[in-house]
């Protein structure tokens, strides 16, 4: 399948009016057009001097046109020409780009070293120690070195090479992870490698292998066939060359038989020839959409005129003349359509109008409107008029009035074409036009009093090339809907096809008006020592506007104000693209100011992201943009790569900046051209565009060599082979699936016969060589997704997993997991780890894509599972659950402390981007403690709904059964203050970086996702992100969600629900994790050996079998079932051996030993071996293990946040703890505050009341407006109780106790 068509579909390529059929584009063909250049150049200088031939002797011809002019037969032949360069000066740019792009980064010595896959950097250092086994040439078994992370690759293989005195010889190795296929760079800090931070984020240890340079894999290498000596052809970016080739062939038929025709009527002595003539002339017409222009017509009829019975040799120059005319007419209808048109193939060269300079002209605007072409008949026989809306735009806004041509009757149509000619004139200079001006052309049918419909519609660029279009225009009209954003000339590049409806246009072509750029105007005031002293309010004003952060979130009002406080605005006070986005003009007498702005403001990565989106058309102003991702290293630049994809929609021309960036990166590192490649790809799917994508893809495959394009095309067999798989497994009945899916799953098995081996398109670092075929795995859900397991290329390295999924929008995921990557690094560059989890996620055409499966990770409803349908409404699931998998005291802290952190950044993610749909199955936990979210199908809040009910009806996902996991079931409530603390400190801080968020927003929402479609989206992120708000407020406002998800039974009965209807499928019991086990406590074995009585009393002698002997202990019948209780209290009551109940059981000691031994033996046999809990049960007394009561003596505290700005005094009240009413219980907590002095006693404030709560969390801000000074004033403050007085205290305030967040003792008494 066409990797360019990846959804597998069928597209119609057969033009119409061209009944031709369409040929395979075998990979042979593709790979048979890349021919060495100097042939290519030799061929055309052939056909460029037959070019020159007949223009002098068309010339001669015109010279003398009272002359006998017959001469050779072949002087009428008119020969289409092979042009490797396509028909017009936009293929030959385009092809021209590539060549200069390929020699730009020819095949040098250092191309081996490019040709190796670098391990991602991360800019976030880590510095623990990891345990590495390093796998050498030497030794047949992995070599464990534990080695610190803020060390080199370098250092640890001097240390492997210590072992055998050749530490010198370091240089000649590289260290490749087992994992994949990456390189770790020798000279850099191995904690600055992304892969090796995820070995660190979950503790284990790191395969790797030391390996000769000259063994390292280069087989992607470029070599010397892919250098600058190849040429690329335009062929490669059309459909089908060899449909096109017969296309040509057609054509060049009916001008051989317009030829033979005119020399048959110049042998003849009489005008009956002169009808096969103009016949021969209309047949090439029709091969040409049936277009025509006013000069041949004239020419024809000309002809006609001088064609009588009997001739004079008078008439017979008269007669020579007329078809000169009518042959040099017929070359410029060949002109224009090739100039309009993109093709493969060209007819003889016509000279360009002479060039002048655009600011000498000083007419209006104006067009001629010539006509239709392939008209519909269910058009021109259903309306009864049309009418054409020509609106003249410069990024989406307009430049004048649109220009409305009406009454354009049907009647007038001939053979489904209509010829009005019609005048637009649009009342502006054209020396005044921005060069990105765009005409969009709207064809609108009426009928009776119907209200106009829109038929079709065309985007024409003023400017292309730096030339004002000329001449006679050809546009074939788009059925399609309309894009929402501003045209652009990327558009179209899909009117550059003769299919469809063609518009035939006529503008003034005397000259060739040339475009040249203005320059930044010299010494701009903006931001200079002059503007400082400008008003404080002015500038407070300025900042508020500008915390819109988006251009289309302002007013138009606000967009005047900040253009007009332009020399104000700077980097402290507001945004770039805020200040050039409101200027209202983009004139050419504009540009110098707008300019000047530009270069004198430092650039953000934001700023560069908003510059490249569809509010900026301006091609300096995105050459700059493109300029700060220019100085990016690779793994920067790969992060942004989709919102980079998607501002290719807006390049003017095929070598504009961006294009060239992303290409010449692409010879730079094969990780960037893999993904670019793909998502080009799936940016297919916007048929908008497709053309110039199709264009992009073409030459990416062109630049990148012959070895990665063919390993391109491997992945996408191989993704059409899983997608196959999970079509025909989504599509059949769900009672069958399981047979459809034997059957299918050997294909790919069968792709790697013969030791073919495949890069995952997921990442390229990974190589794969085979498939696991028991490993492959349906999922019980509407899609249907199946996970496979593939087998790598290294035999130290593990399985990669992966989903398959068909009839899923995969674009949404591919975003959230970008966002909460860049996200991630960004907490952790604060020093705020978040400890989240992230996977790679592929949208690769329509509904299809691929998704990382994550290693030893359940959903949440699997946890509940395990106690039936009522596990979703308890709260002791997930605590018992992680018992069960961390064995030692060590690994279940550690998972409390994994799950509280990545808990809290993904609370705060998921409310940010309004992500739903958020049951138990889109939750997984790892048994790390790590959680993350999947499926990111419903975002910007658009929950689903049972009737007029919203599903999510809670700002995100924290239940009370997370809370109780974290604090312990209330044994440490101050770790619910560390998490509460966390999710505000992750909020606050991704609210400084709103403008970085939006700007990666922005870019997609022309990408084709259905929760992302327009400006509201942003909006709704604006709104959660609160940017006006202090941090204190935000801070208040964040903990109100935290609670209101808590307090939400709504997500319980979610759960159920969902557990309910996944409940009948079929479950597989998860293992059980390994976890590491102290061998000095673990037990054995367990066995009563005999019992003694004493009167009614029987005590059992225990031995306990351990690591380094056995321990001897005594416990009664009693003490084990206490023992039972505990235990049931930390694990799942089903994964338990029953315990014998007194009922169950006889009344004699040894029948109770009996059974105790058995109990013993399934329990230190089953889950509960080697779990450090259970083993301190039994060594220890049972009260050791327990829960300890609370020390009665422990002060309470409160902790405050106090601030003092603009005579005002902010208090947050954060916390309190260790809070108890006099007997003992726990109060229902609230703060009273009051600022003394207070004559008025008007102070008095007070926070919500916190139910039954002894560590109460507050978070909220009271202010106190009009302090004109701190000091001798106290804060009072007083924790109550349902009016009742619990504890107190008194802050005196002054500089010591302010912008610091501070605990403070409270007293018993009333202060």
């Amino acid at each position: 399948m066409d990797p360019e068509d990846p959804a597998g579909g069928t597209e119609d390529h057969a033009f119409h009016g061209w009944d031709v059929p369409v040929p395979v584009f075998s990979e042979q063909d593709y790979l048979d057009l890349y021919t060495p250049v100097s042939g290519v150049i030799a061929a055309d200088q052939r056909k460029e001097q037959v070019d020159v031939d007949m223009r002098n002797e068309e010339a001669a011809v015109r010279k003398t046109p009272g002359r006998h002019l017959r001469g050779p037969q072949d002087s009428w032949n008119i020969a289409l020409i092979d042009s490797a360069r396509g028909s017009n000066s936009r293929t030959a740019l385009l092809c021209t780009s590539a060549s200069r792009i390929l020699s730009e980064h020819g095949v040098t010595r250092a191309e081996s070293s490019r040709s190796v896959l670098w391990a991602r950097a991360a800019p976030v250092l880590v510095s623990d120690d990891l345990l590495f086994r390093v796998s050498v040439p030497w030794l047949s078994v992995p070599l464990p070195i534990r080695w610190r992370l803020d060390g080199t690759a370098r250092d640890l293989m001097e240390a492997v090479l210590e072992t055998r005195d050749q530490r010198a010889l370091s240089g000649h190795y590289l260290m490749k992870l087992c994992d994949s296929e990456e390189f770790l760079r020798s000279d850099d800090i191995l904690g600055s490698h992304e892969r090796l931070q995820v070995y660190q984020k979950f503790a284990s240890d790191v395969p790797v292998r030391m390996m000769l340079r000259d063994a390292a894999d280069k087989t992607l290498t470029r070599d010397e066939e892919d250098g600058d000596g190849q040429m690329f052809h335009f062929k490669q970016v059309l459909v089908s060359a060899c449909a096109f080739n017969t296309i040509r062939s057609c054509l060049q038929e009916k001008l051989d038989i317009y030829s033979k025709e005119v020399n048959a009527l110049m042998r003849s002595q009489g005008g009956v020839c002169v009808s096969a003539v103009v016949d021969s002339v209309s047949s090439v017409c029709e091969q040409m959409c049936g277009v025509t222009t006013a000069d041949l017509e004239e020419a024809v009829g000309r002809l006609k005129r001088s064609a009588p019975l009997a001739r004079t040799p008078v008439d017979m120059s008269d007669c020579e003349t007329a078809l000169v005319t009518l042959h040099q007419a017929l070359l410029k209808l060949l002109h224009i359509f090739f100039t309009n048109f993109d093709l493969d193939f060209r007819g003889p060269e016509v000279p360009d109008p002479p060039a002048s300079d655009v600011r000498l002209n000083t007419h209006m605007l104006q067009l001629d409107l010539t006509g239709f072409y392939r008209l519909l008949p269910d058009w021109v026989h259903g309306y009864d008029h049309f009418s054409v809306s020509c609106a003249l735009t410069h990024c989406g806004r307009s430049l004048t009035e649109p220009v409305l041509c009406e009454n354009i009757s049907t009647s007038l149509q001939m053979h489904c074409q209509i010829h009005c000619s019609r005048l637009l004139v649009f009342p502006v200079p054209v020396r005044e036009l921005p060069y990105e001006s765009m005409l969009t052309f709207h064809l609108l049918g009426s009928k009776q009093s119907r209200n106009p419909e829109l038929l079709c519609w065309a985007a024409l660029p003023l400017f292309n090339n730096k030339t004002l279009v000329h001449g006679t225009v050809l546009l074939s009209m788009s059925t399609q809907v309309p894009p929402r954003c501003p045209p652009s000339a990327a558009l179209t590049h899909g009117h550059r096809q003769p299919t469809g409806v063609i518009l035939q246009l006529g503008f003034p072509d005397s000259e060739q008006w040339r475009y040249e750029r203005a320059s930044a105007r010299p010494g701009s005031v903006l931001g200079s020592p002059a503007c400082e002293p400008a008003c404080e309010e002015l500038q407070k004003r300025i900042a508020d506007v500008s915390q819109k952060h988006c251009l289309s979130l302002l007013t138009e009002n606000e967009k005047v104000f900040l253009w007009s406080r332009r020399q104000v605005c700077s980097s402290r006070n507001s945004l770039l693209h805020l200040v050039l986005g409101s200027a209202p003009q983009w004139r050419p007498q504009d540009q110098p100011e707008i300019y000047g702005i530009l270069q004198r403001w430092g650039l953000s990565c934001e700023e560069a992201l908003f510059l490249l989106s569809h509010e900026f058309h301006d091609q300096f102003v995105r050459s700059v943009a493109v300029q700060y991702f220019q100085q990016m290293c690779d793994s920067q630049l790969e992060e942004f790569l989709p919102q980079l994809v998607q501002a290719l929609k807006l390049e003017w021309d095929s070598d504009g900046p961006l294009v060239t960036l992303l290409l010449s990166r692409s010879l730079r590192c094969i990780r960037i051209a893999q993904q670019l490649y793909w998502l080009l790809v799936d940016a297919l799917e916007d048929w908008l565009y497709k053309s110039w994508i199709r264009q992009v893809l073409a030459t990416l495959k062109h630049c990148c060599g012959r070895a990665l394009r063919l390993e391109l095309q491997r992945e996408t067999r191989l993704m059409d082979l899983l997608t196959h798989l999970a079509q025909r497994i989504h599509t059949a009945d769900k009672n069958k699936r399981k047979d459809v899916f034997r059957r299918e799953r050997w294909k790919i098995a069968s792709f790697f016969s013969d030791g073919v081996s495949c890069r995952l398109p997921l990442d390229p670092a990974v190589e794969v060589t085979g498939v696991n075929v028991e490993a492959f795995k349906v999922y019980n859900s509407n899609a249907a997704p199946v996970e496979v397991s593939f087998i790598t290329a290294d035999p130290l390295g593990r399985s990669y997993s992966i989903i398959c999924k068909s009839g899923e929008n995969l674009r949404q995921d591919m975003l959230v997991l970008q966002i909460v990557r860049l996200l991630d690094r960004m907490w952790r560059l604060e020093r705020l780890d978040m400890r989240m989890v992230t996977y790679r996620c592929l949208s690769a055409g329509r509904d299809r894509g691929l998704v990382e499966v994550v290693q030893d990770a359940v959903t949440l409803a699997t946890i509940h599972q395990e106690w039936g349908l009522s596990g979703a409404l308890r709260e002791d699931t997930l605590e018992k659950w992680f018992h069960m998998r961390n064995k030692t005291k060590e690994d279940y802290e550690k998972a409390v402390l994994n799950f509280l952190h990545s808990c809290a950044g993904w609370c705060v993610v998921t409310f940010v981007l309004g992500i739903c749909d958020r049951h138990n199955d889109n939750i997984m936990i790892k048994h790390s403690g790590h959680m993350f979210h999947i499926d990111f199908g419903k975002i910007m809040g658009n929950a689903q709904k049972f009737g007029s009910i919203r599903r999510d009806r809670t700002p995100f996902i924290f239940t009370p059964e997370m809370q109780r996991f974290i604090t312990g079931g209330g044994e440490n409530p101050q770790r619910f203050h560390r998490f509460v603390e966390l999710c505000c400190s992750a909020y606050n801080s991704l609210r400084t970086h709103t403008p970085l968020l939006l700007s990666l927003l922005q870019p997609m929402l022309a990408a084709g996702m259905p929760d992302m479609k327009d400006v509201r989206d942003l909006q709704y992120v604006h709104n959660n992100l609160r940017p006006h708000d202090s941090e204190l407020e935000a801070t208040s406002y964040f903990t109100r969600k935290i609670k209101e998800s808590m307090e939400s039974f709504p997500v319980k009965l979610n759960f159920l629900i969902h557990n309910m209807v996944q409940f009948s499928s079929s479950r597989r019991s998860e293992p059980l994790a390994d976890s590491r086990i102290s061998n000095r406590s673990n037990i054995q074995q367990a066995v009563i050996q005999r019992y003694s009585c004493s009167g009614k009393d029987v005590t059992y002698e225990l031995k306990l079998t351990i690591e380094d002997g056995f321990v001897i202990s005594h416990k009664s019948f009693a003490q084990f079932e206490t023992l039972h209780k505990l235990l049931q209290k930390h694990f799942i009551e089903s994964t338990l051996p029953k315990f014998p109940s007194w009922f169950h059981m006889s009344f004699t000691a040894s029948r109770r030993m009996v059974l105790l031994n058995r109990y013993l033996k399934e329990l230190f046999s089953g889950p509960c071996r080697g779990n450090e809990y259970v083993c301190s049960l039994f060594l220890d007394r049972p009260n050791a293990a327990g829960k300890s009561e609370p020390d009665a003596h422990l002060r309470p505290q409160i902790q405050l946040y106090l601030s003092y700005k603009d005579f005002k005094l902010s208090v947050m009240i954060k916390h309190l703890k260790n809070i108890r009413l006099s007997n003992g219980s726990c109060p229902d907590a609230y703060v009273v505050t009051r600022l003394r002095p207070d004559p008025h006693d008007q102070s008095k404030r007070k926070t919500q009341a916190v139910r039954s709560n002894d560590n109460p969390t507050f978070n909220e801000l009271i202010e106190y407006r009009n302090v004109l000074k701190l000091h001798g004033r106290v804060l009072e403050v007083t924790v109550k109780s349902r009016k009742a007085f619990v504890a107190a205290t008194n802050v005196v305030l002054g500089e010591r106790v302010l912008d610091q967040e501070k605990w403070f003792p409270l007293g018993f008494s009333a202060v």
